[in-house]
């Protein structure tokens, strides 16, 4: 009988720290595993986040394998299915595969996906983790700015093909078997209770609810200990239909920059009436050993410096901006990436 390779599956809002956990699971696991990376957009900066965590160098393409559909289980013939079987025939050693979904995924489809007739003899699901923000749950919410998001996609009035935000977040929730608060460095024991039985009260008693520190955790919840790793199968049906959140996001790179200081203070201003979720990238600034990484969820910024991967964009001269925009319309876009280059236009070139 041939060996099934256990999948461990990882869902979570925007911003709610899925990468970051994923980095110190690699770092500190002491396993080998292959990785699906599911974004938005054309620039895998996720991805290129884990690489190095996950003992992958430039050359070696077969350990990571990022799709930027959005949406794993719509192109499950296409893009899913090809995916799991590369990974297992590159990688017939690996202790598992790990999947780390998008920001505005619907983790049930993929979790049926799964179960596919192609893949099923050789692949089972193990773990599915769901992670929470917990500074943004602090306000109540899954996410910072989560009223002006809402009202940025009713406004749109689209109907076809689409999930509430509230329906996501329960359903990401729902279908965990473990759940990780985030962020749990500005919690303090008693906001982490009263977090804790939000999510006990409203979704499920029975699964272990941990807090995470920049993405610390204790492992055993995931390798070692005897923990119950069903708790989707309440919810799978033999149906594949499903809605979800439609999105678009575009790219931009320009030989232009910004310091850190003076980015993230005009980033400020460029995103008080923009309508965008998520913007990812880099900044190339001169005499700087590191790029600056750029992770900007609603309109919170983080940034910090660290390696990219040689086969990356760079800019021409030494220094260059390069970014991933994802909103629910283009028009949004479009605006953001004007400001952007009106903004910044008086240091174009460095």
């Amino acid at each position: 009988m041939n060996k099934r390779t256990p999948v461990i599956v990882i869902s979570g809002f925007l911003g709610s720290g899925k990468t970051t956990f994923l980095r110190y699971l690699l770092k500190n696991s002491n396993k080998k595993f292959g990785l699906i990376i599911n974004e938005f957009g054309d620039v895998g900066i996720d991805g290129d986040l884990v690489k190095s965590c996950n003992g992958c160098d430039d050359s070696d393409t077969d350990c990571i394998i990022e799709l930027n559909n959005g949406c794993l289980c719509c192109t499950v013939q296409d893009d899913f299915i090809p995916s799991i079987k590369s990974l297992l025939n590159f990688n017939p050693d690996i202790d598992a595969i790990i999947i780390e979904t998008s920001g505005l995924a619907l983790p049930l489809p993929l979790l049926q996906a799964l179960n596919w007739p192609e893949i099923r003899t050789s692949i089972y699901l193990d773990q599915v983790i769901g992670i929470v923000n917990g500074e943004s749950m602090l306000k109540g919410s899954p996410i910072n700015d989560l009223s002006e998001i809402t009202n940025q996609y009713d406004s749109l009035n689209k109907i076809d093909h689409k999930s509430s935000i509230d329906e996501l977040f329960e359903e990401q929730l729902e279908v965990s078997d473990l759940v990780l608060i985030s962020r749990g460095d500005v919690l303090n024991e008693q906001e982490f209770k009263s977090i804790k039985n939000i999510i006990k009260n409203k979704f499920n008693s029975t699964v272990p609810i941990l807090k995470s520190i920049n993405g610390i955790v204790d492992l055993k919840y995931i390798f070692d200990f005897e923990l119950k790793k069903d708790n989707y199968k309440k919810f799978i049906t033999e149906e594949h239909d499903h809605n979800h959140i439609e999105l678009v996001s575009d790219s931009i790179k320009l030989n232009y920059f910004l310091d850190k200081k003076e980015f993230e203070k005009e980033m400020v201003n460029v995103l008080s009436d923009s309508n965008i979720l998520r913007i990812k990238g880099r900044l190339w600034i001169p005499k700087k050993s590191l790029p600056l990484q750029i992770q900007i969820v609603g309109k919170k910024i983080n940034t910090w410096y660290e390696e990219a991967p040689l086969n990356c964009w760079r800019p021409i001269d030494s220094g260059g901006l390069d970014l991933v925009i994802i909103s629910f319309d283009d028009v949004s876009i479009k605006k953001l990436i004007k400001k952007i280059k009106e903004k910044f236009k008086i240091l174009n070139g460095p």
